[in-house]
Formats: C-alpha cells, sequence, structure tokens
C-alpha cells in the first residue's frame, strides 16, 4: 500500500469552518480525500486574498477561499487557477445593530468584512449594489474571520456584518445581546440571484507539475459535496465536529433542507460555463478598474470533468454538458 501523498491547503476562512465551506471540512473529516489517497495539511489565513498569496509564496500548494480573490489576483497578472467550487452561493445572514430596522438605513454604516476584497466583502458589495446603495457611503472595516466580526458586532464596535447562517442563528437567538437579523438566507439569495462562493484555486506552475495530485482533489471534494447533499448524517457529523456553536438538531436540519432546496452543494464542482460567465460578468460590474478575465484562462476544468467522468454527472444545475 503506497503512503498517502502530501498536499498543504490554506484555509481563507481562518482556524473554523462553517456551512460555507463545510464541503472542504467533510472532505477532510469523512475521509474523502484519504480515500483518494492524500493527506492534507491545513494552514489558517485570516480572509482569501491572504490564503491565495500564500499560495502565489509557495507556502502551500492551493487554497480554500472566495471566487473574489482570484479573479482580482488573476486580473492583476497573477497565474492563479480554479480547480474545483465548494459550493454554489453563500450561506450567510445579515446580521445588525438593534437601531437598524430597514435596508434603507444601511446607507453610512460601518460593516465589517474580513478582508478588502475577499469573500465577505465581496457578497456585501453585490448586498449594496442591488440595494442602489453607493458603496463609498460604507464604512468598511477590516476584522478577520467570523469570530472576529462577530466580536465586533457584540462590542458595539460596528454596525452590521454578514454572518455564517449557523453563528447568526445562534447569535441574534441569544438573549445576551439584541443583535438581529437584517436579511436571511433567503431574503439574500432573491436580492442577490449571482452570489461569490468559495473555490479551490492553485498556480499555473503547481497545476502542471501535479494534475495527478489536483484529480484526487476535485475528485474527494466532489464526493463530499455529495455525502453531504445525500446524506443528513454525515452532514451531522461534519457540522457537529467542525461548526463552533451549539444549535437543536431541527435547526441543523432546517439548514441542510434550506441548502438542498438551494441546490447549494456544488454536486458536480460547478464549473459550468454559464455559472462562471455571470460571476465574472457580476465581478467586473463591481470592479471594472480591473482587466478582464478569461474564463479559459481563470478555470482548470480538466479536473472536475476527470472527476465526473469517473463519478459520474449528478442532476443539478452544475451538471454541464457531457465533455
Amino acid at each position: 500500500m503506497s503512503l498517502p501523498q502530501s498536499i498543504r491547503l490554506a484555509a481563507g476562512s481562518g482556524p473554523t469552518f462553517g456551512v460555507d465551506d463545510l464541503a472542504c471540512a467533510a472532505a477532510t473529516h469523512l475521509g474523502c480525500w484519504e480515500d483518494e489517497g492524500l493527506a492534507v495539511e491545513w494552514t489558517p489565513a485570516l480572509g482569501g486574498i491572504a490564503a491565495m498569496k500564500k499560495v502565489l509564496a509557495g507556502e502551500v500548494d492551493a487554497a480554500y477561499g472566495g471566487l473574489g480573490p482570484v479573479l482580482q489576483l488573476r486580473a492583476e497578472g497573477e497565474k492563479l487557477r480554479i480547480v474545483a467550487s465548494m459550493a454554489r452561493a453563500l450561506a450567510q445572514n445579515l446580521v445588525v445593530q438593534p437601531h437598524i430596522e430597514h435596508v434603507d438605513q444601511l446607507r453610512g454604516v460601518s460593516w465589517a468584512v474580513d478582508g478588502m476584497g475577499a469573500l465577505s466583502h465581496h457578497m456585501a458589495r453585490c448586498i449594496v449594489a442591488a440595494l442602489g446603495i453607493d458603496e463609498q457611503a460604507i464604512d468598511w472595516r477590516v476584522a478577520g474571520p467570523p469570530p472576529e466580526r462577530i466580536a465586533q458586532l457584540l462590542a458595539g464596535e460596528v454596525d452590521v456584518s454578514l454572518i455564517r447562517v449557523e453563528e447568526a442563528l445562534a447569535l441574534t437567538r441569544d438573549s445576551a445581546n439584541d443583535l438581529k437579523m437584517l436579511l436571511g438566507f433567503a431574503e439574500l439569495k432573491q436580492l442577490v440571484a449571482v452570489q461569490p462562493h468559495g473555490v479551490l484555486a492553485t498556480t499555473e506552475a503547481f497545476e502542471q507539475a501535479n494534475p495527478q495530485t489536483l484529480s484526487k482533489l476535485a475528485r474527494g471534494i466532489i464526493a463530499a459535496s455529495r455525502r453531504l447533499r445525500d446524506d443528513f448524517g454525515a452532514f451531522v457529523k461534519t457540522f457537529e465536529h467542525y461548526v463552533s456553536v451549539t444549535l437543536p438538531a431541527a435547526e441543523i436540519e432546517a439548514i441542510w433542507a434550506q441548502e438542498c432546496a438551494s441546490e447549494g452543494f456544488a454536486v458536480n464542482g460547478e464549473l459550468t460555463p454559464d455559472h462562471w460567465q455571470r460571476q465574472i460578468a457580476s465581478f467586473a460590474a463591481l470592479n471594472p478598474q480591473l482587466p478582464s478575465v478569461v474564463p479559459q484562462e481563470l478555470i482548470a476544468g480538466r479536473f472536475v470533468s476527470r472527476a465526473l467522468a469517473d463519478l459520474g454527472r449528478r442532476d443539478g444545475p452544475d451538471r454541464g454538458p457531457a465533455d
């Protein structure tokens, strides 16, 4: 029996995983990457930009982070490539201080994000744009991953932040504070149809030198997404091991059902052309000062294609055409 092949991954979510990045957690905890012969070494990073910069610096081989940082760095000339999607949308809620009762009151607020250009900032910009608010009217505050953003909300240091759906539920139902949820998952999905989400990305150099490793990485993450979608027990097992808050069983099941109903799990790796054309167009509208990004340069689609040839395609919006 051959020894596992090591791969170093950076986590833009920091030291914790939530529902947004549960596919990464499941691929590790449920043994999906181990089944592929991979031994994953995780390195936490404070946001997606920081995670991708660790890749570029050679500190890690690949990274989990929001698609926005990859697009930004690629537009700036960095040779980053997306290997697979972790999800198809963002499972977060908008949590606010009690004096904010309507979206019209978001103009001028202080808004905590994980980092400028990172996932929570990218989604926040989408929300602000959808509401017709000039983002220059927002006081963006870099706070870091979810625990730091929650701490600033609780301390009253910021007015608003996007918080993982499970943490937002626990936070806003805690009688020890008076924070509230202004926009929930379903409302945000209606407001922002094309949502940023997490991806696995690496450099062109690592891709060219390690195709077998990346094929295993893609197969493992797709297998994990399918386990989470098909098996509530697998979802609970991963959730309870990694998620930092405790929720009643009924609420955990409601989160899982919500993810299933919204087709949030990337059961086919979500690299379909239509999806990415919309993502790139949305990013370009937010960042007109950046050079355009070409999908063929951005997406390393061969690894998901090989994984789907091995595993078969599942019904769903990311099924895509057969190769």
